[in-house]
């Protein structure tokens, strides 16, 4: 490496690049598993990097980097390059390269691998597999190195290696629960959040300028053309798959664009230093037929990998690895093809055994699969307890069923959406345990409580909208005309703010109470929220009665209110009023949106009036 400054801050650049890459391969496989296992995917993410990275610079870099032994493994005391400032730079650059190689594996086995399992195989990996094979390519006494084989940035080293090790691990692991049912061999599941692997993937390339333009460890014009040819490539995957997938299926498959643009990547890794633009080119292409035929393959035979790891970086990788003989002019291509093929043969073999073997060897001692029920619940909360309210609440009813005690009350956070079902059910196993009477009674006032507003008594917004769904659906069958009203309380937010909430109470339950007295005890009247209200009438005999109707609630809030403090405030509303009958086409959404459109106009026009719409 250069001892020039510009140099040296260049790769540290680079470094950081590289770095960048760890949360592209967070966002890229969290968004591409499913939600309930997306934490899991992340955290180990996060733990491989932390593993990898303290592995290597504590004894990988000396593996790697240190005096060669024989051409197949170096040595030197940790840390010996403590006090050189080019030796710090190389092993932090080459740190970033040994934890993406093992972040690779956490995606393709991700959403069945226990926590402690994958902290085993980044171990594997960064200690006993990374820094060997590195050695033998890279260190110039490597026997692969010695030989002439050549992979400019990785396309063997980092990514096969993760390829490989992530294909042992998947073999020994088996399938996703469903993943290959009935047959379906392109069984596919839904995965939490595309946008964000999107955003991977963009975070990834970025990273990747860093990965290969570093690799020339040194900032010359050479560097420009790695940057542009790895750009090039990168873009002409994604352009591939974009293509392909519009063939094959005759939609433009997001999964395909992002995997074709990381498999360019990978592929023109290997050579990026010695291709012209237009060869890069045609190995953005090569990448991205390895990845599709990697993908059959491994479907064909029901190997599953979650984010399709392996025909992205072992099968591209191979594929840019043999493309190098094609872009060499000095060497016979027959022979440079025979070493490439012989240090692609090594390095699996090295990858795939010793990960296959120590993890067969661990899951005979302790299984690396979670368990069926832990695995259907979700890693998120069997592995990390990253609970929600809703398995909270699941967890406490099974409890109670097993132990047939119904004599507490179950608890979740309050305000959550698991609450209102845990209300209902803390009533209902509270009736359970007393006399049928006081059953019926208990159950009628949770009903009560759950459809009905507390303070003013009127009907709550689920209930209008039940209701109001039905009443669409009685059109139906019978011809009618009904009248949806939307009521907002004009100047009621300035009697909150100078006599209190208290008040505003108070003058939300007389507004209620003259809501009331104006409309038939068959309609329907409700508090929509704060100070709204929505009424639904129903088989009205005219349309002028609906205008009767609003004329009263006009006129009886104008009236003045006596607070209990001894004050008089005096308020109106603003009504919006639709009409709808048999011929109506409309939804209820439909419905309380012209209602409230309707009254916005009524308070544009100055409030305290009726609008119909």
């Amino acid at each position: 490496m250069s001892e020039q400054s510009v140099d040296i801050l260049w790769v540290l650049f680079s470094a950081v690049l590289v770095a960048l890459m760890q949360p592209g391969f967070t966002a890229l496989e969290a968004g591409s598993t499913r939600a309930k296992n997306s934490i899991s995917t992340a955290i180990k993410n996060l733990s491989d990097f932390l593993i990898a990275f303290l592995i290597f610079v504590f004894f990988g870099a000396s593996l790697m980097l240190g005096n060669s032994i024989g051409g197949w493994l170096g040595w030197q005391p940790m840390f010996f390059y403590h006090n050189s400032l080019t030796g710090l730079t190389l092993v932090l650059f080459h740190a970033m390269f040994a934890s993406t190689a093992v972040t690779i594996i956490s995606g393709a086995i991700a959403e069945r691998t226990k926590y402690v399992a994958y902290l085993m195989i980044a171990l594997i990996v960064s200690l006993l597999i990374y820094p060997l094979q590195a050695h033998w390519i890279w260190h110039e006494s490597g026997w692969l190195a010695q030989m002439g084989f050549i992979d400019f940035a990785g396309a063997t080293v980092v990514h096969s290696v993760g390829g490989w090790a992530a294909l042992a691990a998947i073999l020994i692991i088996g399938p996703r629960i469903g993943r290959f049912d009935d047959d379906a061999q392109s069984n596919r599941f839904e995965q939490a959040n595309l946008a964000q692997s999107a955003l991977g993937v963009f975070l990834i390339w970025l990273g990747w300028i860093g990965f290969n333009g570093g690799s020339v460890l040194a900032l010359n014009s050479l560097t420009g053309q790695v940057i542009l040819n790895t750009m090039i490539a990168g873009a002409m995957g994604g352009i591939s798959g974009l293509v392909v997938s519009r063939l094959l299926t005759g939609y433009y498959q997001v999964n395909a664009i992002m995997y074709g643009i990381l498999a360019g990547l990978v592929a023109i890794t290997a050579s990026a230093h010695l291709a012209s633009p237009y060869s890069a080119l045609i190995i953005g292409i090569l990448g991205y037929l390895a990845y599709l035929s990697g993908q059959q393959i491994l479907i064909k035979f029901r190997i599953d990998d979650a984010i399709e790891a392996v025909p992205v970086h072992l099968f591209a990788g191979i594929a840019g690895t043999l493309a190098i003989p094609f872009l060499q002019s000095d060497n016979e291509m027959v022979k440079q093809f025979e070493i490439q093929l012989i240090g692609i043969i090594s390095v699996g073999l090295l990858s795939f055994l010793v990960t296959f073997c120590a993890l067969w060897l661990i899951n005979r001692i302790m299984p690396l699969r979670v368990s069926e029920t832990n695995e259907i619940l979700g890693l998120n909360i069997t592995e990390h307890q990253a609970s929600t309210s809703m398995f909270d609440l699941a967890h406490a009813m099974n409890a109670q069923a097993k132990s047939q005690d119904f004599s507490k009350r179950i608890l979740v956070e309050p305000y959550s959406d698991a609450s209102v079902i845990a209300a209902y059910y803390n009533n209902v196993t509270q009736s359970f345990n007393q006399i049928s009477s006081e059953k019926e009674t208990l159950i009628a006032e949770t009903v009560h409580m759950a459809n009905y507003d507390l303070l003013t008594g009127l009907a709550k917004r689920r209930l209008l909208v039940n209701e109001l769904d039905k009443s669409l659906l009685r059109l139906q069958r019978k011809a009618q005309t009904n009248a949806l009203f939307f009521i907002d309380l004009d100047g009621f937010k300035n009697i909150n703010d100078v006599y209190g909430h208290d008040a505003g109470d108070f003058v939300l339950k007389e507004a209620a109470q003259h809501i009331q007295n104006a409309i038939r005890k068959i309609d329907l009247a409700s508090r929509f929220g704060g100070d709204e209200f929505v009424l639904l009438l129903e088989d009205i005999q005219n349309d002028s009665y609906a205008a009767t109707v609003a004329d009263k609630i006009i006129t009886a809030m104008q009236v003045p209110i006596d607070l209990n403090c001894g004050a008089t405030v005096k308020i109106s509303a603003s009504i919006g009023l639709t009409l709808f009958d048999n011929k109506c086409r409309c939804s209820v959404d439909d419905l309380l949106k012209r209602a409230d459109q309707a009254m916005y106009t009524a308070k544009k026009r100055g409030k305290g009036q009726w609008v119909i719409d």
